[in-house]
C-alpha cells in the first residue's frame, strides 16, 4: 500500500502507472466490502453455498494489494536505481516509509491502548496476537528485502532472477512450512512471518510471492521504456497483452498441480498453503491487471477518478476503515454492536456508507497534500505525538 508512483515531468506520463492505481483502488473498494461483511452479516448467511462464492472474489484483495505493490516498486527502482545504489536519500525516504507501514500493522494489533497496562497486564496469547503479520507487515517487510536484494547485488537483471527462484522457492516450501508449528521453536515475532497456524493472516510464505510476482511483471514491461516516447509504443501494447497469456498459464498450471499435491506435498490446507490455489489467485491477479491496463487506456468515465483516488489513498483509507470497523470509541465498538445480525441488504449499504465516507476524507486529504504540503507535515506530526501521547500515558481500554 505504498504511494503510487508518479512521473510528474509530463502530464502523460500518469500513464505508466493509472493501472496499478486502478487495481489497487478497486482493491479497496472491495476490502471494504470484505470487512464490512465479515463484521455485520449474520452467521447462518456465512454458511450458506452462495456465500463461498462471494468470499473466493473477496479473496482476491490481498493479492491484488502485494501484486501491486510489486509493481509499483519496479517502476520507482528502475526510476530511481542510481540513488538507490549511491545510498541517496530517496533510498532511506523509501526504507522509512517501509518501516512506517510495518510499524501501522503492529499498531493496529496492540492488545491494550496503553504501554504501562501492556507490559504489566498482557497475556501470551495478547501478546501472539500482536505479533501477527497482516498485509501491512507483508508487504513491508517483503519491499524490505526486495530493496536489500537490489543494494546487495546492485543490478537490475540479477535482482529478478534472484526474485524469480526465491519466489519458486517460497511457493514450494509452503505446504512444509505449513506443516510446522515454529511458535514454540522460534521467538515469536520471527515465527509470525513463516505460517498462519496460529495468529497470522499474510506470513511470507506464500503471501510475500503475490509482491515478487508483481515486481517481476512490472520490471518485464518497464523494461527500455523510461521516455515517453517508449511508452506510447506498439511494442509496449504488445507486451501487455502477453499478461492474457501468463494469468492463464498459471491457471492452467494450478489445474494441472492439484492433482498430483498430494504426492508432492504433504497433507496441508488447500485454501491458505497450496501452490496449485496459489497459482489460481495469482493468474487471476494477473488478468485483473491487464483489465485495469486496458480500461487505463479506454474511455475516461466518471467512475475512473474516483477508483484512482482510492489507489492513491489507499494507506490512509485502510487505516481508518478498520478503526471505524473495529475500533472503540467511548466505549462504541460498531462490530460489538451489529454483532453479526444484518442480512446482505444491510451489509451492503454499511459498505457503501463507509466508501462514501472513506472517499471524503480521501478526497479532502489528497487535496491538503498537493495544495498546503506545510499543514499535511504539521497535521502529521499532531496526530502521531497525539496518539503516543495516548499510548505512554493513557489507560488504553
Amino acid at each position: 500500500m505504498s504511494a503510487p508512483v508518479r512521473d510528474t515531468s509530463h502530464p502523460k506520463s500518469v500513464q505508466r502507472v493509472d493501472y496499478i492505481d486502478l487495481l489497487r483502488g478497486w482493491a479497496v473498494i472491495v476490502m471494504i466490502e470484505t470487512h464490512v461483511v465479515n463484521a455485520t452479516l449474520a452467521e447462518e448467511i456465512m454458511s450458506d453455498r452462495m456465500f463461498q462464492y462471494v468470499r473466493f472474489l473477496n479473496g482476491l484483495v490481498a493479492p491484488s494489494f502485494l501484486f501491486a505493490s510489486g509493481l509499483a516498486f519496479a517502476i520507482t527502482a528502475r526510476r530511481k536505481l542510481p540513488d538507490y545504489l549511491s545510498f541517496g536519500s530517496p533510498l532511506f525516504k523509501q526504507l522509512g516509509r517501509l518501516l512506517l507501514i510495518a510499524g501501522l500493522g503492529y499498531a493496529l494489533h496492540i492488545p491494550i491502548f496503553s504501554l504501562h497496562r501492556l507490559l504489566s497486564e498482557a497475556t501470551d496469547a495478547q501478546w501472539q496476537s500482536f505479533f501477527q503479520v497482516d498485509i501491512l507487515q507483508c508487504i513491508a517487510v517483503s519491499l524490505l528485502m526486495l530493496q536489500f536484494l537490489l543494494v546487495v547485488l546492485k543490478n537490475e537483471r540479477l535482482l529478478y532472477r534472484f526474485t524469480l527462484v526465491l519466489g519458486a522457492a517460497i511457493v514450494l516450501c509452503t505446504p512444509f512450512i505449513w506443516s510446522i508449528d515454529f511458535w514454540d521453536t522460534v521467538p515469536w515475532p520471527a515465527a509470525a512471518y513463516l505460517n498462519g497456524l496460529r495468529y497470522s493472516l499474510f506470513p511470507l510464505f506464500p503471501w510475500a510471492v503475490f509482491l515478487l510476482a508483481g515486481s517481476l511483471i512490472g520490471h518485464h514491461f518497464s523494461r527500455g521504456m523510461t521516455t515517453l516516447s517508449a511508452l506510447d509504443s506498439d511494442a509496449h501494447e504488445r507486451s501487455m497483452q502477453s499478461l492474457l497469456w501468463i494469468g492463464g498459464s498459471m491457471i492452467l498450471l494450478s489445474i494441472a498441480l492439484e492433482p498430483i499435491a498430494g504426492i508432492l506435498f504433504p497433507e496441508h490446507d488447500y485454501w491458505r498453503a497450496s501452490p496449485s490455489f496459489f497459482l489460481l489467485r495469482l493468474g487471476l491477479v494477473i488478468l485483473l491487471c491487464w483489465v485495469m491496463h486496458v480500461s487505463s487506456r479506454g474511455r475516461k468515465t466518471a467512475m475512473r477518478p474516483i477508483v484512482m483516488l482510492f489507489g492513491r489513498e489507499s494507506l490512509l483509507v485502510y487505516v481508518l476503515h478498520l478503526l471505524m470497523i473495529y475500533g472503540s470509541f467511548g466505549g462504541f465498538n460498531f462490530r460489538k454492536e451489529v454483532s453479526q445480525t444484518f442480512g446482505y441488504l444491510e451489509a451492503g449499504i454499511s459498505a457503501c456508507m463507509l466508501c462514501l465516507l472513506m472517499y471524503a476524507v480521501a478526497l479532502w486529504w489528497s487535496r491538503i497534500k498537493a495544495g498546503y504540503p506545510r499543514m499535511k507535515t504539521a497535521m502529521n506530526m499532531v496526530t502521531l505525538a497525539l496518539v503516543l501521547a495516548l499510548f505512554l500515558f493513557g489507560e488504553g481500554e
